[in-house]
This record gives structure tokens, C-alpha cells and sequence, in this order.
């Protein structure tokens, strides 16, 4: 077994052990995405209401992420919609927003290996928001 300050827990599978994000590893893992996105261009932090916590580039919100209690991530995917519905929760958001790609991944129990895969998540979701020059002062800082 892992230790209990471990941000993963272990679960079976199909007669396999796969790891998963346990929910004190989530939320560790809901911080480090958000420092992943503030790290995009102009991007910065808002709770627009109550305890909501997004980050937006501008005054355009491209990352929505749940509370402590309930570690999420909400991004607007094209490209990689298809992938992220297949996530274990994974769900359209409400308010008609899923209909523009707006996704809810609860991060609990996701796969450990799914960072890279939510930072890709972000930063389509940034590219989908964001100003043009913004996206290619992006590209161009990758590019280095």
C-alpha cells in the first residue's frame, strides 16, 4: 500500500493494479493546474462567484475548477473533446455551455499519469479563448 501522504491510492482493475488520484492528491493536483494555467499568457485568478474558482486570459474565462471538496476542471475542447468525454465522470457542462465544447472532469480517481494530458486540456482551452496575439506570443514562447 501506499503511504497516506502519498496523492495516490491504489485500485483494482479488471484483475490488474492501476493507480489512481486519490482525493488529497487531487486537490494537490487542482493547485498545480491551476499554477499551470496562470503560467499562459495574461492569464490570472478570479472566484467571480462565491467559491468558484476560475482563471481567465483578458476578462474571458478558459479554466473553471470545483471546490476543495469535489476537485474539478472545467475547459472548452475541440480537438480533444472526444478524449476528455471518455474520462471516468467526464461530463458536458451545464447552463448550455457544453454545447460550445465546455467539459467537467472531476479529477478523482483519474489515471496518476493524467497531467500532461489536463495541461494539454488547458492550454486548448486558452488557445480556444484567447486573443490571437496572445496565442502566438504562446507559440512563440514553446517555440524557445
Amino acid at each position: 500500500m501506499w503511504p497516506d501522504s502519498s496523492p495516490i491510492s491504489e485500485i483494482r482493475c479488471d484483475n490488474e493494479v492501476m493507480v489512481a488520484v486519490s482525493m488529497r492528491g487531487a486537490k494537490k493536483l487542482q493547485d498545480e493546474l491551476e499554477s499551470f494555467a496562470l503560467s499562459l499568457p495574461e492569464a490570472w485568478f478570479d472566484t467571480p462567484w462565491d467559491e468558484s474558482r476560475v482563471t481567465k486570459v483578458r476578462k474571458q474565462i478558459f479554466a473553471f475548477y470545483g471546490n476543495q471538496d469535489a476537485p474539478s476542471i472545467g475547459v472548452r475542447l475541440i480537438e480533444s473533446l472526444d478524449e476528455a468525454m471518455n474520462l471516468p465522470g467526464a461530463s458536458a457542462m451545464s447552463y448550455g455551455m457544453g454545447e460550445d465544447g465546455w467539459t467537467n472532469i472531476p479529477i478523482p480517481g483519474l489515471d496518476d499519469g493524467t497531467t500532461d494530458m489536463l495541461h494539454r486540456f488547458i492550454e486548448e482551452s486558452f488557445r480556444s479563448i484567447a486573443p490571437k496575439s496572445l496565442v502566438e506570443q504562446l507559440d512563440d514562447e514553446l517555440a524557445d
